[in-house]
């Protein structure tokens, strides 16, 4: 498994050899990346050195500069070219990225997070920032604590359905852990699922998702479940992910999911599908669509909305929720970091449900809750 740094270096080696220089600096630069991709650095700092003399304002020669000085370990006077170029062009996020990796790789972990976060704050799909972020939060305050309450009530007079989770989270190195206990009141019964999630990060922009479950008495919810998912940055904001999950109710259920994201900015646009191959009435296929707009000082704050055929909740996790077929759904949501230590989330959204021989049900959803960072 490559090492962050390792993986940062590779990237920033295809970044310099791939990109276009512009016209007047083909020479110089295309000699200096060569020269730097074959191990030659010292002649690709004297290369620049002898540009950046007669052009001092040339920014890309100046990062190409300032790479070469990080990979050689010569982290003040890379940070030095890395400033001049942001003091030039303060947008120029490559250059803003490779000063991060200069604050990371010296040991200077304030400074690094703070360079994670501007860039984050206006690219929240930056998966090199992200993957610094995460890694250097995780070292500051490893653990969150959640609640949240869940109401569902409908138009057919029908007892509202309620839900209350509690969870804890351990941030690692190479990704979090999530521990959480979930007791749901429906249908006159009542049942517990109890959970484990992993979210292991293999490296900047190919990360996991791994759960399990089980439930007390399965009235409610499957006996167990598991489930898991791979996703992978493509480049220029795209991300794709596939996944499965397997449900063991009283006839179990499996359940394929892709999905296909897209960041523009501080603009997340994603879409889903879910696939139940099944011989009896719950073969069907659920498609969902929405967006979400970053905001605050490092890019995790959101609001958004979405739009879904089929099921009524993505995350299938117990019975009713499973045989809730034929919804058109919209859902709102947003999620906000609160001084730096606390969360605060709610959604909500409204379902219409088509039935046979009966009225069109509909079903209003709203969930809050709150994390707290320590």
């Amino acid at each position: 498994m490559f090492s962050l740094r390792t993986t940062c270096i590779l990237v920033f080696v295809v970044i310099v050899i791939a990109a276009a220089p512009a016209a007047g600096q083909d020479d110089v630069i295309t000699r200096a990346r060569a020269a730097a991709a074959a191990g030659r650095r010292t002649d690709a700092l004297a290369m620049l050195e002898a540009h950046l003399a007669e052009a001092p304002r040339d920014v890309d020669a100046r990062l190409v500069y300032g790479l070469v000085l990080s990979w050689e370990g010569r982290y003040d006077e890379a940070r030095a070219a890395l400033q001049q170029v942001l003091a030039q062009t303060p947008t120029y996020t490559d250059a803003r990225v490779a000063l991060m990796n200069v604050e990371y790789w010296s040991g200077r972990s304030t400074e690094a997070r703070e360079q994670a976060d501007r860039i984050l704050s206006t690219n929240p799909g930056n998966t090199t920032a992200r993957a610094v972020h995460d890694r250097l939060a995780a070292a500051a305050r490893p653990w969150w604590v959640q609640t949240t309450y869940s109401f569902d009530s409908f138009s057919d007079d029908r007892d509202p359905w309620q839900e209350v989770a509690l969870s804890i989270t351990r941030r690692t190195a190479v990704g979090s852990v999530i521990v959480r206990a979930t007791q749901s009141a429906r249908f006159g019964l009542d049942d517990q699922l109890f959970e484990g999630e992993f979210y292991p990060r293999f490296r900047p922009g190919t990360y996991a998702f791994v759960g399990v479950g089980f439930s007390s008495n399965a009235e409610l919810y499957p006996d167990y479940r598991v489930a898991g998912d791979l996703y992978q940055s493509l480049g220029r904001g795209w991300e794709v992910s596939g996944g499965a999950r397997y449900l063991n109710f009283e006839t179990p259920t499996k359940i394929y999911v892709g999905t296909l994201t897209k960041y523009i900015g501080n603009w997340m646009l994603t879409g889903k599908v879910y696939a139940v191959p099944a011989e009896n009435d719950l073969n069907s296929t659920s498609y969902y669509g929405g967006f979400r707009r970053y905001f605050g000082g490092d890019g995790t704050s959101y609001w958004g909305a979405s739009y879904g055929h089929g099921f009524s909740r993505e995350e299938i996790r117990d019975v009713a929720d499973l045989t809730t077929l034929h919804s058109d759904t919209i859902r709102a949501e947003t999620d906000q970091l609160v001084g730096g230590r606390m969360r605060l989330w709610i959604n909500g959204g409204s379902s219409r449900q088509e039935r046979v021989a009966l009225p069109v049900l509909w079903q209003i959803s709203v969930s809050a809750g709150f994390s707290v960072q320590f």
